[in-house]
């Protein structure tokens, strides 16, 4: 089901005429028309505020991708991890912006976009360091909203807009923003060895402190 036609059932749903929507969100009837006949989209930040008004999230209002279109970007995303792995940054980039039509109400692909373009900044010359930085901030910023706060998606969003802003020099911000991400306490590698028993519990203990070391060879490196 596309976008425009699920607005409809659910406006439906409740029993309003497309003026009495409009009324609610403060545009146009001919504008909430434009939407179930997907000749227009919403903003970004209107779709937490539809999703909120129906009490669904923003990913159950979208169903933007049926399940060859899920199965298309799962295997772009692939092929983005692929080439960055092999050094191949630019090309990682140049995959995902060209295929932009495919993803762009995806929240996890605007993080991979985020991410791409914060690997792509690395190295490069000042000026255009600052612009790809810049455009990896609104790539994370996207996700974030598309998310809604609701999975660990935006705190992966969140950790790339922080390094991007600290290297942009804009440490306070980062500080800020990264305050606001879970703590180490509250992992699920932690909670894991809490809940379980024998065997599967050493499973997770190693799992556990093979990430702290890991941590730990990161935090010593930078």
């Amino acid at each position: 089901m596309d976008f425009g036609t699920n607005l409809k059932q659910l406006r439906k749903e409740k029993n309003l005429t497309q003026e009495e929507l409009a009324e609610c969100l403060s545009v146009s009837p001919q504008t909430v028309s434009k939407w179930e006949n997907n000749i227009s989209m919403p903003d970004l930040s209107m779709l937490p505020v539809l999703a909120d008004y129906f009490g669904i999230t923003v990913d159950i209002l979208i169903r933007h991708d049926t399940n060859h279109e899920k199965a298309e970007v799962k295997e772009l995303a692939k092929s983005v991890h692929a080439l960055a792995n092999e050094g191949k940054l630019y090309e990682s980039y140049k995959l995902l912006k060209d295929s932009r039509g495919k993803w762009a109400l995806s929240a996890s692909m605007n993080h991979l976009m985020s991410w791409a373009l914060f690997k792509l900044s690395q190295g490069k010359e000042s000026n255009e360091r600052q612009e790809l930085l810049e455009e990896a901030i609104m790539y994370a910023d996207r996700s974030i909203r598309l998310d809604g706060g609701e999975t660990s998606r935006t705190a992966q969003a969140k950790m790339t807009k922080c390094v991007c802003m600290y290297d942009l020099g804009r440490k306070a911000e980062a500080v800020r923003i990264a305050e606001t991400l879970p703590s180490m306490y509250s992992s699920r590698e932690r909670v894991l060895v809490k809940v379980t028993e024998g065997d599967e519990r050493n499973d997770y203990i190693r799992l556990a402190l093979q990430f702290l070391d890991e941590l730990h060879d990161e935090i010593v490196a930078t």
